[in-house]
């Protein structure tokens, strides 16, 4: 990606006029990015177990992750430089549920910083935490989103819970540092504030503790990069929508990728997710489990780029309230992608692509962004074209 920087001028002056000194400040260095992605798809969802469930093939224009953003760093001395990021997603197709917030879309990652040379940086804000970072370890296609990305069956539980996993969702109200390498070794470590917290648990309070964890460490050596993740988000009711205390969500996530002598790149994605909430009773889950497995490959050759990805999620485990184990036979799902994309420089591309969803008879995954929410057991599949700027 191009970066077009400007220094006290343009659409940065607007932003930093609001910064007391800023002028004055010798060594300020901001830089304005962006990227506008659009596809144009056809997309269904059919087989379901309940046929008038389907959503038959339909024409849509999508939004891909496009966004634009401002960055800015200041040299403070001692080894020491400020930082400031401010980042949303921006709606190319305005028409698509977006309609109501016009061109902007929700933040992305947005903070304030401190790096400390041969250290790492210190944050606080909004930002991607380690299951999100490591999810596009296996993913090749442009900013980890649309339907030609291959991440669902390590984000998603087949639709068994009440609401969906947010390990592939940025960390709010975050406090987080990320250590620079020594020896090809690096960790990052985030921990989003409890700000929901409740009073002692009582008949109508629940003694919430809404706080999360998440470390990441990779290690980088000649053409291998290894990653390993581990996330608790604590008392979001995810698995049966409770709003009662002690309710879990873990993740434990591995992704490989390795460099071939031609430059091909060989990827791998492992995850292991687990929801509890011990207060469930009755016929409510009380725990949930799954694995998902991805696979990817990307090749370049000239300005022409080929990857594609293979992932299979597995039945869920789960258990009830009661003590009953609850079925979670034919859940699981298999997810496959491949794409072509021509690159005309490092600012514009073509690309085009293939995916499906395919479900077991009990099984509800979805693409992983760029959805069209299948019913229970249907099979989905898209194919489309798209132009992506990026500067």
């Amino acid at each position: 990606m191009k970066k077009h920087s400007v220094t006290m001028a343009g659409a940065a002056l607007a932003v930093l006029a609001a910064m007391p000194g800023a002028q004055a400040q010798s060594g300020l260095q901001t830089t304005v990015y962006g990227v506008a992605d659009a596809q144009f798809e056809h997309i269904d969802a059919v087989g379901a177990a309940v046929p008038a469930q389907d959503k038959p093939g339909r024409f849509r224009l999508s939004n891909v992750s496009s966004e634009l953003g401002i960055k800015a760093s200041l040299p403070l001395g001692r080894g020491m430089t400020g930082l400031a990021q401010y980042t949303t997603g921006i709606s190319v197709d305005n028409a698509n549920g977006s309609t109501s917030g016009g061109m902007f879309g929700s933040a992305k990652d947005v903070f304030v910083g401190i790096a400390f040379d041969g250290v790492g940086t210190l944050k606080l804000g909004r930002m991607t935490a380690a299951a999100r970072w490591n999810s596009g370890t296996a993913d090749f296609s442009p900013m980890g989103a649309g339907v030609q990305d291959n991440q669902g069956m390590l984000s998603g539980n087949s639709g068994q819970s009440v609401t969906g996993p947010q390990f592939n969702v940025r960390f709010d109200n975050t406090l987080g540092f990320e250590s620079a390498r020594f020896h090809g070794l690096s960790a990052r470590a985030y921990f989003s504030a409890n700000e929901n917290k409740s009073a002692a648990g009582t008949a109508t309070s629940p003694h919430l503790d809404d706080k999360s964890y998440s470390l990441g460490l990779q290690y980088v050596a000649g053409p291998l990069d290894l990653r390993v993740s581990h996330e608790v988000r604590a008392d979001k009711g995810t698995l049966n929508g409770s709003t009662d205390r002690d309710t879990s969500d873990r993740d434990l996530r591995l992704g490989v990728r390795y460099t071939l002598g031609t430059g091909t790149i060989l990827a791998l994605g492992y995850d292991r997710m687990r929801m509890s909430d011990p207060n469930a009773t009755g016929t409510a889950k009380t725990r949930l489990s799954k694995t998902g497995v991805v696979f990817g490959a990307r090749h370049v050759f000239g300005p022409h780029v080929v990857y594609g990805g293979y992932g299979v999620g597995s039945d869920v485990k789960c258990a009830h309230g009661n003590g009953s184990f609850c079925n979670g036979a034919d859940t699981g799902a298999r997810n496959a992608v491949i794409a072509y994309q021509y690159v005309f420089d490092k600012q514009m591309l073509a690309e085009t692509f293939v995916a499906i969803v395919d479900n077991e008879a009990r099984g509800k995954y979805d693409f992983d962004a760029g959805g069209v929410g299948p019913a229970t057991g249907a099979k989905s599949r898209a194919v489309g074209a798209g132009l992506r700027y990026a500067f």
